[in-house]
């Protein structure tokens, strides 16, 4: 009998669900796909995929590992499908996102399917463009979020995502485009097979389309064919099913009447076949040189490319993503976009050089090497096992951005006119006597750009601009400003506001960061740091928070700004002094009273410790965000303070005209909370805050009309008022906008700032 053997761990084999297109569709993302599914089954079993096939209209004869089918443009089949999964024994899904793949705007409808996934999510990013147009961007961005990790295929791309995309590093994994085990093998081998023994092989391979730039090569070959007569350049591949759809064989033809023309018909060579891989060892085997001729220089992950390197051939190719990252370091030689007097020089040059050609060949074929299918289906299956594995212990948990209603900023984009924001409205229509204000000036800088870092829409700066002009307009000679403008531009006699200077502050603080790179946000910063003498003239707690929140937007671009960072740890000193003088363990408050936007005070002193590290910060901000909790949260939802009245210490809270700028400080505040902490109870807390507005409310009403993008201006004993202004509607864009944030960036950050219990940090 054996006795005393210790049990050993065994790591689950993940079911991985494969969603892409699937052969025998005719796609690089299918080949991809089944290299990638021969690969794990090789390492966990036959049994160990299945897939997701995404159909283009077309019918196709699928083996049984397809389990579900997916039609391109039908919103319905994404969301079966996600039932399917979520029914199965699938332990992970591996998505393979590419945005021709997916219907919807930019392929959008696969976000619908990720938001019904109760399983775990590994998404493959074959494309990621540096210059993205808005809904590019926000579908990929999406896409990530709902991904526990994303493998990319070069650094680039990480480069580009971390940059571009604003995703965490940590989230990224690099694992290289699979190519063939093979040895390497003298192309004369192949060229007897094809019976070219005595030609100069030169190809370009793959889905043929005008991307391509096969016309380059065409245009390059004349003065190389004089000299050399011997070369064939062959063009393997068919048309790109969906070029053949829209445009027929119209690029293949166009390019047979080049060759014609050129009385090229001895040196060039069409077959079109669909690149199997039995088509592909063949003719790349029997190439001396591989011409990549591409117009996109956006192209972060080639197929083609992989292959070749893989293969050990020497590569001419334009200096797209991909091949300046791949071709590195003496692996290849790149010549410019359309650029065919440089093609032909670099062809020339390795015909008549052979040891260079053979280096070139030698260099590219060490790197193959290392991406090797049997190396990467490894990686590929080492993370699915760790986010299986993390999923089981319930260490990654899905978000909830599906829960959240679209952004729509076209309520606040028709408030606005050239002169700035109208402050109110009647019934939804323009008041016009109520004037504009920088206060809603400020809120809507806030807004737009917040909008912008996370969508890169730039339709949203132009807004920006706007409300800039605004608040420099009202800046008065003292340095503060006037609030009120009237219809003809001019401000009528007023008090001086500080909420005012706190609000234009915090505009012009978030406006340094998303124009940092153009004249507005150079002015922006000039009169932020202008106005740091003023932020230590506030004395009201309300203009002092938001002082802070524009602070603290200045101090993420700009961290060692030392007036900047006395002005926030003056006012965040202020409310400490403020906070011990009434807080008294029953009443955890900074006055003896609460009235609006009360949940701004204790995100100042969050903010405060972000940037300043003063932990008496953090322990303060969070005894007054939970006292605030537990005055508003009653009966599973937030019964906000109302300003009838408001709630004095010692007497009775109003329950009615409740504002909405309470509900969006509340999520701001619980977002940032529970980004200090990683307590958990701040996010519910947050969701909680938020659909306040969406009717989880003491009249259950919501306040916003998703249709026009509008929010109610407070809610009363009879509903919602039925008047709709802008400071509503700004805090119900910032706070959705903020919740947006965590679940697509945030919920993925480790909780580097405190990363420790909320019970520790309370404790003496």
């Amino acid at each position: 009998m054996l006795t005393n053997v210790e049990s050993r761990k065994i790591k689950k084999r993940p079911h991985v669900a494969i969603v892409s297109s699937a052969l025998p569709r005719k796609c690089g993302i299918a080949t991809f796909s089944d290299d990638v599914s021969r690969g794990i089954g090789y390492l966990l079993g036959r049994e160990a995929t299945c897939f997701i096939a995404v159909n283009d209209n077309e019918t196709y004869e699928y083996p049984p590992k397809v389990i579900r089918q997916i039609e391109q443009d039908r919103l319905e089949d994404y969301v079966s499908a996600a039932e399917t999964i979520n029914d199965s024994a699938v332990d992970v899904v591996s998505l393979q996102h590419e945005y021709g793949l997916y219907g919807g705007e930019e392929g959008s409808y696969i976000v619908e399917f990720l938001s019904r996934l109760h399983k775990p999510v590994v998404t493959t990013l074959h494309t990621i463009l540096e210059k993205p147009n808005p809904a590019q961007y926000k579908s990929l961005v999406e896409v990530i979020a709902f991904s526990k990790a994303v493998i990319v295929m070069n650094q680039l791309a990480i480069n580009i995502l971390t940059d571009v995309y604003d995703v965490p590093a940590s989230k990224v994994h690099l694992i290289p485009h699979g190519v063939k085990d093979m040895y390497y093998i003298d192309p004369l081998y192949y060229q007897n097979e094809l019976e070219l023994q005595d030609r100069f092989v030169m190809l370009t391979f793959g889905f043929i389309s005008r991307n391509k730039g096969i016309e380059v090569v065409l245009e390059a070959l004349p003065p190389i064919v004089e000299k050399h007569p011997e070369v064939l350049y062959i063009v393997l591949g068919i048309t790109h099913p969906v070029v053949k759809k829209h445009e027929g064989e119209e690029y293949r033809e166009s390019l047979e009447a080049m060759v014609k023309e050129r009385g090229l018909e001895e040196n060039v060579r069409f077959v079109n076949e669909f690149v199997d891989d039995d088509t592909m060892n063949l003719y790349l085997g029997a190439a001396d040189l591989v011409i990549l001729p591409y117009h996109s220089e956006t192209q972060i992950t080639s197929g083609v490319l992989s292959q070749a390197i893989g293969k050990g051939k020497a590569i001419i190719a334009t200096p797209y993503l991909h091949a300046r990252d791949a071709l590195a370091d003496g692996k290849g030689r790149l010549v410019n976009f359309k650029d065919p007097a440089g093609m032909t020089v670099a062809i020339q040059e390795l015909i008549e050089n052979p040891d260079e050609r053979l280096a070139l060949a030698g260099q590219a074929f060490i790197a193959g090497q290392q991406a090797g299918w049997d190396k990467v289906t490894r990686q590929y299956v080492k993370l699915l096992e760790e986010v299986v594995e993390k999923s089981i212990a319930g260490r990654v948990k899905q978000g909830r951005v599906f829960t959240l209603p679209d952004i729509n900023m076209e309520y606040l984009k028709n408030l606005t006119d050239d002169a700035g924001m109208v402050q109110h409205t009647l019934y939804g229509i323009h008041d016009f006597t109520h004037y504009y204000s920088s206060d809603d000036a400020g809120r809507a800088i806030v807004a737009f750009t917040q909008y912008f870092n996370l969508f890169q829409d730039a339709s949203a700066l132009e807004f920006v601009d706007k409300y800039m002009a605004f608040i420099i307009h009202a800046q008065r000679k003292d340095g503060w400003f006037y609030n009120y403008m009237n219809y003809q531009k001019e401000f009528p006699p007023q008090e001086t506001s500080q909420d005012t200077f706190g609000r234009c502050l915090w505009g012009l603080g978030a406006a340094t960061r998303v124009v940092q790179n153009r004249s507005p946000g150079f002015l922006a910063k000039s009169i932020v740091e202008s106005s740091m003498p003023k932020v230590e003239q506030l004395t009201y707690t309300r203009a002092q928070a938001y002082a802070a929140n524009g602070l603290d937007a200045y101090l993420i671009l700009h961290p060692d700004y030392e007036p900047a960072r006395k002005a926030l740890k003056h006012i965040c000193d202020s409310l400490m002094e403020r906070y011990r003088q009434t807080a008294d363990g029953t009443w955890n408050w900074f006055e003896d009273f609460l009235t609006y936007d009360n949940a701004r005070l204790a995100k100042a002193l969050l903010l405060g410790f972000q940037h300043l590290g003063d932990v008496a910060y953090l322990k303060t901000g969070l005894e007054a965000l939970d006292f605030l909790i537990s005055v508003q949260y009653q009966n599973g939802y937030f019964d906000l303070i109302g300003n009838d009245k408001w709630y004095d210490k010692g007497g009775q809270k109003a329950l009615f005209c409740q504002q909405p700028v309470d509900a969006g400080s509340l999520t701001e505040a619980c977002i940032l909370a529970m980004t200090v902490t990683g307590d958990e109870k701040y996010l519910e807390m947050a969701y909680a805050a938020f659909q306040w507005y969406l009717g989880r409310n003491r009249q259950g009403v919501s306040l916003y009309n998703s249709l026009t993008g509008a929010c109610a201006d407070g809610l009363g004993p009879e509903g919602p008022s039925s008047n709709q202004g802008a400071e509503s509607t700004l805090s119900f864009i910032i706070a959705l906008v903020s919740l947006y944030r965590w679940e697509l960036v945030g919920r993925f950050n480790t909780y580097s700032v405190y990363p420790r219990k909320h019970s520790d940090i309370l404790s003496p």
